[in-house]
């Protein structure tokens, strides 16, 4: 609150020693009193038969001077007023049930159209992955059937200023700062594109959101990521915390960028609490949510609350929005069972891709060591991707158990050895005995890149949903599923880490704690 300063016009002092100057300690004495009131400070200044009050008040209180026949008293100004006027704050004691239903009778804040519309329904799509969902891993999972891919989460911050540079030969975008790569992407991908931010601050969100908007087809806000480089900042699953702020980036975004606007969130806590957020964040106008089935602080191998997600799904079905189902998603094993218990509209998948891409395939996935990797590598050579980020995807891959492949567990255990001393593309071609193409990898970019502009260049009015290709291979008998229960006694790190586990053994593990958590 401003300083308060009440004044009466202040005489001059002459340098001659006039009677308007102090002389004395008496006169000063009576020129200057300071008394202490609250937290402010009161001066009185007396001269002649005037009065001069400066009041200087720190606190958000209203201090005025009341006049009275011994002395001069200040009293908070409140103090005229009688108790039973005042206004008193009224708690809100609606139940959180009662404030869904508000917001749902609400108007969309921001109902608007895209000359470009996205499609999320019907979809298995990748899940934003740092350092996972680079190009080379979202162009590899287009070619298999993705039919959404995300980046990876990127900081409003990086981005911004970031240069952005046009290979003339490969056609790769690649935003430059400082040293090195912040993100890279390609024209083929675009239509399917979505950029995720990591901010908590609207104006740089919007300034991050602008930076990238010609190259990709949505912008994504990340509202789950329980990690510390995202939350710390108030990023991240933290926006869960600060729903004012969540909402108003996407406000921000909602006003100023011309591409649609999505968020990913977790569950919260309690279930009415999480309705209550979903209602308003959908209220906003955005045109897709996912949910992340897990709360902030659930470890990625803890089974994934797909039962707390249909009442979420609902509220999206009454806003006409597309909910995404995330956690514990395998691919087409479990797409099923997932929409049927949960209803929502498409599945993300995470770390059954990060094994192997290839899981997006509709016939079910190839064999990572003889058909994924060579593709991988041949992408990492043409697309100019860092070696360091090719040998996390490399690590991250899990060569496939029978009857994926035939290769025996000394095999797969020996490929994984020569990739993690691997130090470059084409050591790593040496070392696992593939031939790399002379073309520089040209020859398999432009099988990929055929195969997603096929799809593309279709209205889907007679093409074959995914959905469909998947029915129609299980008919003929087309489909090899990778068994869920793959895991090995030599994989109890990775298992650790949640790269192993399947979501036949998740599901299945179910504590009491988390089946209440579902009714609270």
């Amino acid at each position: 609150m401003p300083i308060a300063t009440a004044r009466s016009a202040s005489p001059s002092f002459s340098a001659n020693g006039s009677g308007d100057r102090a002389d004395g300690p008496r006169d000063a004495k009576r020129l200057k009193m300071e008394s202490n009131f609250g937290t402010g400070t009161v001066k009185l200044v007396a001269q002649g038969q005037e009065q001069k009050l400066e009041l200087e008040q720190a606190s958000a209180e209203e201090v005025k001077p009341v006049a009275s026949s011994s002395s001069s008293q200040l009293v908070p100004a409140t103090a005229e007023v009688p108790a039973e006027t005042q206004d008193t704050p009224k708690q809100d004691i609606r139940s959180e049930e009662e404030l869904v239903e508000e917001q749902m009778s609400l108007p969309i804040e921001y109902p608007k159209s895209y000359e470009n519309e996205l499609d999320y329904k019907e979809k298995l799509v990748l899940a934003p992955m740092v350092r996972t969902g680079s190009l080379p891993m979202r162009l590899l999972s287009l070619y298999y059937g993705a039919g959404l891919v995300w980046s990876p989460e990127v900081v409003d911050k990086a981005i911004i200023g970031s240069e952005r540079v046009v290979d003339p030969k490969t056609g790769v975008i690649t935003y430059h700062k400082g040293q090195g790569p912040i993100f890279s992407c390609h024209p083929i991908e675009k239509p399917y594109l979505i950029f995720q931010i990591g901010s908590s601050n609207p104006e740089l969100a919007v300034k991050a959101a602008q930076t990238v908007q010609q190259d990709v087809s949505g912008i994504d806000l990340n509202c789950g990521c329980p990690k510390p480089f995202s939350t710390h900042s108030g990023m991240g699953a933290a926006l869960l915390s600060t729903p004012d702020i969540l909402l108003n980036i996407l406000r921000a975004l909602l006003e100023h960028i011309p591409l649609p606007i999505s968020a990913k969130i977790r569950l919260l806590p309690t279930q009415p609490s999480t309705l209550h957020l979903v209602s308003r964040i959908i209220r906003t106008g955005i045109r897709n949510l996912t949910v992340h089935c897990r709360t902030r602080d659930m470890r990625p191998g803890e089974r994934a609350l797909w039962e707390r997600l249909g009442d979420l799904v609902k509220l999206g079905k009454r806003r006409g929005l597309p909910v995404i189902c995330n956690g514990d998603g395998d691919g087409w094993t479990n797409w099923e069972q997932i929409k049927t218990e949960t209803g929502a509209d498409s599945v993300m998948i995470a770390r059954a891709a990060e094994r192997n891409p290839s899981v997006f395939q509709p016939t079910g996935p190839s064999c990572n060591l003889t058909e994924v990797v060579p593709k991988l590598l041949a992408l990492a050579q043409y697309t100019n991707n860092p070696w360091g980020n090719t040998k996390f995807l490399l690590n991250q891959f899990k060569p496939s158990p029978p009857p994926i492949s035939d290769m025996s567990k000394s095999e797969r255990k020996h490929a994984l050895e020569v990739i993690s001393k691997s130090k470059s593309v084409e050591h790593a071609a040496e070392g696992l005995k593939i031939s790399l193409p002379a073309d520089n990898g040209r020859a398999v970019f432009d099988m990929i890149a055929k195969k997603i502009r096929e799809r593309q260049g279709s209205d889907g009015t007679d093409e074959p949903t995914i959905w469909e290709e998947r029915h129609e291979a299980e008919i003929h008998g087309k489909v090899v599923d990778e068994p869920v229960h793959s895991i090995e006694e030599d994989d109890e790190e990775a298992m650790m880490n949640g790269f192993e586990v399947g979501v036949g053994q998740a599901q299945a593990q179910k504590t009491p704690t988390q089946a209440q958590s579902a009714t609270l």
